[in-house]
């Protein structure tokens, strides 16, 4: 999780919706109209500066196409059975996104007062999580120690009894001192689920964003298969009620359509193998139980 900062930073004094208006994309996919509309699919994330050589911020904009984008992601996951949803409404988003963000990270700067679609947060010199477990410039004792923070890290927002959502290798961040942030809280469970179901739920999903993240053959990289990593990654995570729940009563979605972007970081292949392999898990620790 992000450590304390002695001195806080401070969001510049220039008109904040300014500021993201200025935030266009030179693409055919992401023009900036005059009535503030963003032609994109999906959320934008950019870089900003108070100045130059100013402290770095982030926007981030959810433009009215991704309206369409987030009620294909809740039908996909209905086919599958999730108890997930995206949340499609802008100002419940900002509002989730500001609340578990500054919940997490009490010393965070996060502004979502201007647009409804848009927030403006200080930038996390950091570095995705996937990346690290992907890159051959990385060591297997760097790639073992992050996974370790990213799972301790998950750990500490249940602590606090707040859940992620999609707490995949893509929606992390890893600092070079080892400080994790967490990010994206862009899903919501059912309500009806209960919260430790909901930690389960994050469990399993970040099970499988970790495991994903290698293929079969480069998982020797790290010296572990499927069966020891996924130990590995529950020792690392350490909250013992959690992972009871989510080895008595996980159920782990072959069919899930809402997951398939991990295609684009994974062969098609190892996507449903890592799937297979979790099952298997589950099946021997029952047998074994």
């Amino acid at each position: 999780m992000g450590s304390k900062k002695d001195t806080k930073k401070k969001l510049s004094g220039v008109d904040l919706a300014q500021k993201i208006d200025d935030c266009t994309f030179e693409s055919t996919f992401f023009n900036k109209e005059e009535n503030n509309s963003y032609g994109h699919f999906s959320s934008v994330i950019k870089e900003i500066k108070d100045g130059e050589g100013g402290t770095s911020h982030l926007v981030k904009i959810r433009p009215p196409l991704f309206y369409l984008n987030g009620i294909l992601s809740n039908i996909s996951r209905l086919l599958s059975s999730t108890s997930s949803r995206k949340i499609l409404d802008n100002k419940r988003w900002s509002l989730r996104e500001k609340e578990y963000l500054e919940a997490i990270n009490p010393d965070f700067e996060i502004d979502d007062t201007v647009y409804d679609n848009a927030i403006l947060m200080e930038k996390i010199d950091g570095k995705v999580a996937y990346d690290i477990l992907d890159s051959d410039e990385v060591t297997k004792k760097e790639k073992l120690y992050a996974i370790q923070k990213i799972s301790k890290g998950l750990m500490e927002i249940h602590h606090k009894d707040l859940y992620h959502g999609e707490p995949n290798t893509q929606n992390c961040l890893v600092t070079e001192e080892g400080e994790v942030y967490w990010i994206d809280f862009e899903i919501e469970y059912h309500e009806e689920l209960s919260l430790i179901e909901k930690k389960a739920k994050d469990l399993e999903q970040m099970l499988l964003s970790i495991l994903g993240a290698f293929e079969e053959e480069e998982e020797r990289s790290i010296g572990l298969d499927d069966e020891e990593l996924i130990d590995f990654i529950l020792e690392s995570y350490g909250d013992e009620d959690v992972i009871s729940h989510f080895l008595n009563n996980a159920h782990v979605p072959f069919f899930a359509p809402y997951r398939i972007y991990q295609l684009a970081f994974c062969s098609a292949y190892r996507f449903y193998q890592v799937q297979i392999n979790l099952l298997k898990y589950l099946n021997s620790w029952e047998s074994e139980s």
